[in-house]
């Protein structure tokens, strides 16, 4: 289990491209990592001492070659921002990172899904399919594959595009 919260996009663009992007739509900073990494900031909804956001990157988590139950909805998905709060209170992490992810599919740039500590499905938007808030404990994996079925053929389907706009 991840002691981060993960939103994972659905774009042919670089994760530098999808961070800028990210950062117009949800007022964030973009920052230069020392490993070269691009992360995106801003003061937290909950604490303006905290700060909330990550590193934006390629989605390393995914396994293109999966089939039967190794298939993950997280396997549609090429870029991944890993979200944390800097005040390391989980509860107040998952609500930031809720409602960051709310905001990004209100833009309607990409599909996008929000998971919690890599194990728990916790909302998926797509511009055809809409917003669904899963109900707890939705996996992104094979046993919950009805639940979110029709995000990952729509994923399959659409094709990664830059934007949506």
């Amino acid at each position: 289990m991840s002691v981060l919260e993960h939103i994972f996009v659905h774009s042919a663009a670089s994760p530098r491209k999808v961070a800028t992007q990210i950062a117009l739509a949800l007022d964030m900073e973009i920052l230069s990592g020392d490993d070269g990494g691009t992360y995106l900031s801003r003061p937290a909804q909950t604490d303006g001492d905290a700060k909330v956001g990550g590193e934006v990157a390629e989605n390393h988590l995914a396994d293109l070659t999966a089939t039967g139950e190794d298939m993950s909805l997280l396997n549609g998905y090429e870029v991944l921002w890993d979200f944390g709060f800097t005040g390391r209170k989980r509860g107040v992490q998952i609500e930031e990172a809720r409602t960051a992810f709310g905001e990004l599919a209100s833009a309607a740039i990409w599909p996008v899904a929000l998971v919690a500590g890599l194990d728990i499905l916790v909302a998926a938007w797509d511009p055809a399919l809409g917003l669904t808030w899963f109900p707890p404990g939705t996996t992104p994996d094979m046993p919950d594959w009805l639940a979110w079925q029709r995000y990952a053929e729509r994923l399959a389907g659409a094709g990664a595009t830059e934007e949506r706009n």
